[in-house]
């Protein structure tokens, strides 16, 4: 028996001992386990573990699944979403030579707690726009969305006459559940009315992509309209490739909205 296997299986017998129930397969010739997420146990881990494993390599999460048992029921939980984020956390908690998995499902807990409460205050904010009928893409027109590296852009456009009009789509928009889980929101405005001229930009956390879609519906010499790119980041950095996705994507929907260059 190797060292790498005899660590853990030793770490096997640890985290049932301190978990007795969740642990629901032990350790395969494949490498392979099933365990219950502690305080969350309605989501079922497969778990395998490589022949480098601790020594150089970590864990592979190779599927979530959640029961009808879950707060709110199963259809409340984005699968892919959960496998994304749990394996992000399981690369973070592997150190070469160190066992990892009693800290995964720790790490876990603490982050389900948080995702739930996230989750319960989106069911009750759709439970009250379906009580008055409010749909977050009412007004808006969205652009075609575009994916690179993991990375989806998305961009939605409208017309408003005042600043108070935009900043009020802009938080509608942001009732989406699925907006809500975007890295970035960003967003740019034009408006003039009259002699009054408003336009601002905000980058929300996308260091100079606000000013960048500013001056893109500038140069289209176009006003009384709100531009917004959601940005879902997919864990590789793109470098400066994120600009012409949001600029693209942005000067898609502006035009998909009916805007025309100004006399």
């Amino acid at each position: 028996m190797s060292a790498n296997h005899e660590e853990l299986i030793e770490e096997l017998d640890a985290v049932e001992a301190i978990y007795p129930d969740l642990l629901l397969k032990r350790i395969d010739d494949s490498g392979l386990i099933q365990v219950k997420v502690s305080q969350h146990e309605y989501i079922t881990l497969q778990i395998s573990f490589p022949a480098k494993y601790p020594s150089d390599e970590p864990p592979h999460l190779l599927e979530v699944s959640v029961s009808n048992s879950a707060p709110g029921g199963a259809d409340l939980y984005d699968i892919k979403y959960l496998q994304q984020l749990f394996q992000e956390v399981l690369e973070s908690v592997h150190h070469k030579g160190a066992v990892c998995l009693f800290d995964f499902l720790t790490e876990l807990d603490g982050i389900l707690y948080m995702e739930e409460e996230e989750t319960q205050e989106v069911t009750n904010e759709q439970t009250n726009q379906e009580l008055i009928q409010i749909d977050p893409f009412e007004g808006w027109v969205s652009s075609d969305p575009i994916t690179d590296r993991g990375s989806t852009f998305m961009a939605f456009a409208a017309k408003v006459n005042s600043e108070e009009e935009a900043f009020a789509l802009l938080e509608q928009l942001k009732t989406d559940h699925k907006i809500r889980k975007a890295n970035h929101v960003m967003s740019a405005w034009r408006i003039k009315n009259n002699d009054l001229v408003f336009q601002d930009s905000d980058d929300d956390g996308e260091t100079a992509a606000g000013s960048r879609m500013l001056h893109l519906i500038t140069i289209m010499d176009v006003w009384n309209v709100i531009v917004v790119v959601a940005r879902w980041f997919g864990g590789v950095h793109i470098g400066p490739d994120r600009f012409k996705h949001i600029n693209s994507t942005a000067r898609e929907a502006v035009l998909k909205a009916g805007f025309e260059r100004a006399n």
